[in-house]
């Protein structure tokens, strides 16, 4: 199994390929289908590079590079409110999305669950870890 790291401002986490996959793909659907989340244009230009950084890593998925998007506090307010949005409606379709495409619904949602937590530093979450400084060059 492989895995995926989601790494902003002073936090990581890692998550199983599988759950990024999955979230790239269901969090755009619903993004283009939610008109609150529509309009965003920031977001929606961020989803859209998904496709192009794809394959980047050495396991086959893309660095999200969420430090390029999430670029002041209203941005990453407005990441949240959509991330939460998103979780809400994978578990009001999840019945019928399980049998037509196999994803459980956790899955669909762990890796949103877990950008949340990166985002807000969350280092309860059990795959959080605050980033370790690089040393510094003493000249």
């Amino acid at each position: 199994m492989s895995w995926s790291m989601f790494v902003f401002r002073e936090h990581w986490a890692h998550a199983h390929d599988r759950q990024q996959a999955a979230f790239m793909a269901f969090s755009t659907l619903y993004a283009g289908a939610a008109p609150a989340h529509r309009e965003i244009p920031w977001l929606r230009q961020w989803q859209s590079s998904w496709a192009e950084t794809a394959d980047l890593q050495v396991n086959g998925l893309g660095d999200l590079r969420p430090e390029d998007h999430l670029t002041d506090d209203e941005r990453v307010a407005r990441l949240r409110e959509f991330l939460r949005d998103y979780r809400s409606w994978v578990a009001s379709v999840a019945d019928t999305i399980r049998p037509l495409t196999g994803y459980e619904p956790d899955d669909l949602v762990a890796f949103a669950t877990t950008m949340e937590a990166v985002i807000a530093g969350d280092t309860g979450h059990p795959h959080v870890r605050r980033r370790t400084p690089l040393p510094r060059d003493p000249s």
